[in-house]
């Protein structure tokens, strides 16, 4: 078991003219949007660190489905692109790791979006860019309400925000690889009850192909319903409940494997026949309940979300040239090892060039040389977020107050299985399906809790924005072992099976 106390104290100084109290009031008696970090471009100079808003003109400006093409634009975010769609992106922030962006904050509509952001926050689901309206990037001190990567930074993925009157709309492409995507969706506010409807669809026969001539597109397909019930604007008390759900699949044809030099100055787009099983194949299911209430100085929003993630990535993961005589006691080369020898001319013992660039051909080999692996795993995050904010004067000078507490759990489970094929005539034959969990059985969870205090005081024309976070993170993980005669059903896990109970 392992206790992680996280202390931030952040301080920022901006010039501006500072806003009244009437004007604050003026402000919170508008129509409450989407829950944003800063609002809009007039509220950026105000943030304490650096902030970036990518405006909905901007999105459907440039009409990207890719969210890596999008965020190209900020100063300080770099990318590093995988598979050429954007489906899991590759995310840094100030110099920050980018694998999976797991070292920044990913939020849609303000919650924790990873499918465990704490447990394990590589971002193996992003939310489907062609549906958002809005993203916030902030960087540095400017996260310290968002947390828990307040050294990168966060990104808040807005969704599409109930029209203030009946309206919808639907965006159809078509492109090269047999590509389309269509964006569609129909809402309605009548000033208590307001909803929307949407949907985003997206399939592509990629842009690489097999040697067998087959395809390596994607299939993904996007559903969102908002609801809103609130009391009149100019009430003295205003309150407004805010529900969201949201579906989302993806079906890929996803491969790690390159290309030898040769082979890539020849034909870049080519896909090998031992990749020709890889796949992935996704669901996420989110449910949000806003509850938001304020008067003239104070407003209280409380939320309470549960994102739920499943996926099984099929990749091919080694080759061994003797072959394997079942997949527990299989061992064997990485297929970047075999690209390496032959882009080098350089044997592998006894395996030479020659016989490796045969197998990435097509050519037979031995029974069981090639090891595919179901990388299974199910996440959940979950919990509850309150934020408080208030204002008040004191002598001279005006205080915006916001706080924060987050109440947070998350877990992340594999059970993941080894299997060996043997290649013949170019096909992969199935030869020893592996015992589940061989290739991995374990489980890891989170259990948080979040505290935020910040001020924005405005003295004349100087406002400084003191502000600090503090998180309690609990970790535990077990790891279970899979070998002959002993079970690999999480349902019937036991004790004698651990290896490791509560690695931190």
């Amino acid at each position: 078991m392992k206790y992680t106390p996280i202390f931030l104290l952040v301080a920022g100084i901006t010039t501006s003219l500072a806003q009244t109290t009437d004007d604050v009031i003026e402000e919170r008696n508008r129509e409450i949007p989407e829950i944003t970090i800063f609002g809009n471009q007039d509220d950026i100079t105000a943030i304490p660190g650096s902030a970036t808003e990518i405006s909905h003109d901007d999105i459907v400006q440039f009409n990207q489905s890719d969210i890596q093409r999008m965020i190209r634009q900020v100063p300080g975010v770099s990318v590093q692109i995988e598979d050429g769609f954007g489906l899991r992106p590759n995310l840094s922030i100030r110099g920050t790791a980018s694998e999976r962006s797991a070292r920044i904050t990913l939020l849609e509509d303000g919650v924790l979006i990873a499918p465990a952001p704490y447990a394990a926050p590589s971002a193996y689901y992003f939310p489907t860019a062609g549906r958002l309206s809005t993203v916030e990037v902030l960087k540095g001190p400017a996260a310290i309400t968002e947390g828990p990567y307040t050294v990168g930074g966060a990104i808040n993925l807005i969704s599409t925000p109930i029209p203030r009157e009946r309206t919808g709309m639907i965006n159809l492409q078509a492109g090269e690889n047999s590509t389309w995507r269509t964006h569609a969706n129909y809402g309605d506010d009548n000033g208590r009850f307001g909803w929307l409807v949407e949907t985003h669809q997206w399939q592509s026969d990629g842009f690489q192909k097999l040697d067998s001539g087959d395809d390596t597109g994607l299939l993904k397909e996007d559903y969102l319903i908002k609801l809103r019930y609130s009391t009149e604007e100019g009430e003295p008390i205003y309150q407004q409940l805010d529900l969201k759900f949201h579906y989302a699949s993806e079906n890929s044809d996803q491969s790690y494997v390159g290309l030898s030099d040769a082979d890539f100055n020849k034909t870049p787009l080519r896909r090998y026949g031992v990749s020709a099983l890889d796949n992935i194949e996704t669901e996420h299911d989110q449910a949000i309940l806003r509850y938001l209430v304020r008067n003239n100085r104070v407003q209280v929003t409380t939320t309470v979300y549960n994102n739920e993630f499943e996926r099984d990535w099929f990749k091919t993961g080694k080759f061994n040239v003797t072959g394997s005589l079942d997949a527990q006691t299989y061992s064997g080369l990485s297929w970047g090892q075999v690209v390496q020898a032959i882009n080098t001319n350089t044997p592998i013992g006894i395996v030479t060039p020659d016989l490796l660039t045969d197998i990435l051909n097509g050519g037979d080999s031995a029974a069981g040389a090639i090891q595919i692996r179901s990388n299974a795993r199910k996440y959940y995050s979950r919990g509850i977020d309150i934020d408080v904010q208030w204002t008040a004067d004191f002598a001279s000078t005006s205080h915006n107050f916001s706080a924060g507490i987050r109440r947070h759990f998350d877990h992340s489970e594999r059970l993941q299985r080894n299997s060996t094929y043997t290649q013949l005539g170019g096909e992969l034959v199935l030869d020893d399906l592996g015992l589940l969990g061989n290739a991995g059985n374990r489980e890891q969870n989170a259990d948080v809790w979040a505290f935020w205090l910040r001020d924005e005081i405005d003295i004349g024309r100087l406002q400084l924005s003191p502000g600090l976070r503090y998180e309690r993170i609990e970790q535990d993980r077990t790891r279970w072992e899979t070998r002959p005669g002993l079970t690999a059903d999480p349902s019937s896990r036991d004790p004698d099976n651990i290896r490791d109970q509560r690695m931190s």
